[in-house]
Order: C-alpha cells, then structure tokens, then sequence
C-alpha cells in the first residue's frame, strides 16, 4: 500500500486550482481513475493533460501511469481489508462507533507505514544508535508520544528527556551538542514551540528527526531526517486520536531498530532493568504488610 488516497487528500491543502480539481475527482472517483487514459481524466474534471501529469509528479510519481498503479495497489488493499472510511453520525450504534473508530486507526496505521520513506528510517535510526542523548520534544498530545518513547529508550540504557514545560525544552535544547539527537514530534509540523526548540538544538549542532504529518511544514523542512504519519480525522478525532497511534507507532519501530542494532546488549538493558522494578514491587508489597500488621496492632 502507498498510502495515494491519504496524499491525495492532503494536498487539497496546497495544489493549484486546476490540480485540484484532478485530486477532488479522484477522491470521489479512485475505481473509475485507475481505468482511465491522462486524456479521459482530464476531460472528466476539466483539467489539461499536462495539469493531470503536473499533478501526479506532484506527489511524488514519474508520471500518470505510475500514479495508476500505485493507487490500484491502494484500492486492493482497502478492499482486502474493508477499510473504506465510514463516518459516524449521532443516533449511530455502539457497535458501529467500534467499528469506525478501529477500522480508522488500522487506515492510519497501513498508510502511515507507506509513507514513511525507507532511507529516512535508516538515518533516523541511526542517529539514535549513535546518539550519546536524546531529547523528545511534544506539545499536548503529541508530548504524551514523547513520554512513551523515553520510556522504551531509557530501558536500553539510552540517555534521554522529555520535558513537558516548554522552557525545560528550551534548556535541554541549549545544552545538547553535535553527539546529540532530537525527535521533534507535532502532527502539523508547525507547532511554534516546537520549531524554535528544534532551531536551538540545530545552532548546537544537534540531529533532528521529524515525525510530522505528509505535508511541506516548517518542521519537515528543516529537519535532518522526516518521518510521514497519516490520521484519518473528523470533528471529534482531533489530532490526539488516530494521528497519536500513528505516531506511537513510527515510535516502536524506531525503539525496535535501534533494540535490535545491539540485540544482546539491549536484551541484557531490558532484563537489569525488569529486575529492579520486580524487586521494587517485591519491597513495597512487603513495607505494605509490615504496615498492615502494625494497624491492626494498635
């Protein structure tokens, strides 16, 4: 899958008039433009040929036969799967509200991972192996991703910071170095704080990965590595639902890579560190019994 329907619906945002009117027919018409000449789709949206052609090379695509068939792979697999996107409406049944709720994230997750590019992925992961700290910078939900990620990062003996105060960022940002590695997290790429954090770490000559919506951001621009998510939102799925899975996920895959770069090492990180906390438990299960019995003695 190439994630093309979610491209295509993203670059509403930015196209040309008349390209626009190519990515709008094909949203509503994908069946009917994989069988279509450059001719055919031209004339059904009332665009040139060239503004066809212009339009897919666009997205990323040599030309319109290439965009064909990536967008055939597409429908192939949403069938397979029966993701078509659903909306919900209210009066809607519980079973239905699962349904679509679910069957989005799994969209966002199969497009997600189309648009991650493998070469970014290779710098992004090695960055991280190499990096002597890490510092993860989130604003509201996507600071939640960042806790999750120091979580996995710290049990394989990773240095490295979350900060939920957006000054503590600035401070962590001004003392990183050229060793040092920043993933900047903000679903529209445009998050000021965010930005002039990444800024700070740069001039410090720091590395930065992005992980940031398909779109060209501020944040996309400037970054050493980008790393695309897609999320499939409407008025109550703000960006702190599907996009937060999508994300959580690149986060996984990125914890997994570097995990496995060093698998012995990493595995002998993990088991010290679920020792420490099971013995943790143990000693805390045990002060609550001693607690116990004192309690019931007076």
């Amino acid at each position: 899958m190439e994630g093309v329907l979610y491209k295509i619906r993203e670059s509403l945002n930015y196209v040309k008039p008349s390209e626009g009117a190519v990515a709008a027919y094909i949203l509503e018409n994908p069946e009917k433009a994989v069988s279509m000449t450059v001719n055919q789709l031209a004339n059904a949206c009332y665009a040139s040929p060239s503004a066809v052609m212009r339009y897919c090379q666009s997205l990323g695509y040599n030309g319109f036969k290439e965009f064909k068939l990536k967008l055939s792979g597409d429908l192939a697999v949403i069938n397979l799967h029966d993701l078509e996107q659903e909306t919900l409406s209210p009066g809607d049944s519980i079973d239905k509200m699962m349904s679509v709720i679910t069957n989005t994230n799994i969209q966002s997750l199969y497009s997600s991972l189309q648009l991650v590019q493998k070469d970014q992925f290779e710098t992004a992961y090695e960055y991280l192996i190499n990096a002597k700290k890490i510092d993860f910078y989130g604003v509201g939900s996507s600071f939640l991703i960042a806790y999750d990620a120091i979580q996995k990062f710290m049990r394989i003996n990773k240095a490295c910071t979350a900060y939920s105060d957006f000054h503590m960022q600035k401070v962590s940002a001004v003392n990183l170095n050229e060793e040092d590695v920043v993933v900047a997290i903000s679903y529209s790429g445009e998050t000021q704080q965010i930005i002039d954090c990444v800024k700070i770490a740069q001039s410090k000559g720091a590395k930065v990965i992005a992980i940031t919506k398909y779109a060209d951001s501020d944040l996309s621009e400037i970054a050493d590595a980008v790393l695309f998510v897609a999320a499939q939102e409407d008025e109550f799925r703000s960006a702190a639902m599907s996009s937060r899975i999508a994300s959580l996920n690149v986060i996984d895959m990125l914890y997994t890579a570097c995990a496995y770069e060093d698998y012995d090492r990493s595995l002998a990180h993990l088991n010290q560190t679920y020792d420490i906390i099971q013995q943790s438990q143990r000693e805390d299960t045990g002060s609550g019994r001693k607690i116990s019995k004192n309690n019931r003695k007076t």
